[in-house]
């Protein structure tokens, strides 16, 4: 039985082949998946990847309002619809 820490299903099991010729259970990370937009559930684009799994906010941003919360398309028709709103 594995120790109390691996009983969790919060790491990724994995069966490996050791040299001697046992197969063992191997206990990993879950990567994390893409981003995705908070409106329209999308994969936002032009956020790396490889950062999203260690964490760096400065991976995590794009330069625009809102950016790597919700995408280009969505943003784009919420500001369309704050103009139309606002100038009647």
């Amino acid at each position: 039985m594995p120790r109390p820490a691996l009983r969790s299903r919060r790491l990724r099991r994995t069966q490996a082949r050791t040299p001697g010729g046992k197969h063992v259970v191997h206990y990993e990370k879950r990567l994390a998946s893409k981003p995705r937009c908070a409106i329209c559930g999308k994969p936002l684009q032009g956020i790396d990847e490889a950062r999203v799994k260690t964490r760096h906010v400065s991976g995590l941003m794009v330069s625009r309002p809102y950016g790597g919360y919700i995408c280009h398309r969505c943003l784009a028709l919420a500001l369309r619809m704050a103009v139309r709103l606002s100038s009647t």
